[in-house]
C-alpha cells in the first residue's frame, strides 16, 4: 500500500480495507450482484463514513481538534484519495471478483456497452450486465 502521507499503522488499515473488500464480495456473492465503480458501490469515502473502527485507524495518522475533527485537512484529503484508489485495487484484484472495464460486451448474440467499469463476484457472470450471468 502506497500512500503519500507516513502512516504510523500501515497493517492496520491495510487489514481493514481487506476485510472490507472480503465482506463486500460476501454480500453480492449470495444475490449475483455487479457493482459499479463509478457509482459509489465500491467507494472508500462512503464506506468509511459508516465503518468507525477505519474512520479511528486513519485518525490516528492526523492531529485533531476538540471535536475529533481532522485539523490538516488537505493532508486528510490526500490520505483518503491514496487509500480509496488502494481500495478500488484492492476490489479487483482480490480474486473475488471478476473485472469488467468499460466498453462493448456480447450478451446473447448482441452487442451491448457498459458506460463503466463493473465488479460480478467471481465466475458468476461473463459480462457486466444482470442478464449475462452464466446458467
Amino acid at each position: 500500500m502506497q500512500t503519500t502521507v507516513d502512516l504510523v499503522n500501515v497493517e492496520q488499515i491495510e487489514a481493514i480495507l481487506k476485510e472490507l473488500v472480503q465482506d463486500s464480495y460476501e454480500e453480492v456473492k449470495e444475490d449475483g450482484l455487479l457493482l459499479c465503480m463509478e457509482c459509489g458501490d465500491v467507494d472508500l469515502y462512503i464506506t468509511a463514513s459508516h465503518h468507525e473502527l477505519l474512520q479511528d485507524a486513519i485518525h490516528r495518522n492526523f492531529q485533531v481538534d476538540e471535536y475529533g475533527k481532522v485539523i490538516d485537512r488537505e493532508k486528510y484529503q490526500q490520505l483518503m484519495d491514496d487509500l480509496n484508489e488502494y481500495f478500488v485495487k484492492l476490489h479487483i484484484e482480490s480474486g473475488y471478483f471478476d473485472y469488467y472495464p468499460a466498453g462493448t460486451y456480447e450478451v446473447d448474440g448482441e452487442q451491448r456497452v457498459s458506460e463503466t467499469d463493473m465488479l460480478a463476484p467471481k465466475g458468476q457472470f461473463y459480462a457486466p450486465f444482470e442478464d449475462a450471468k452464466y446458467i
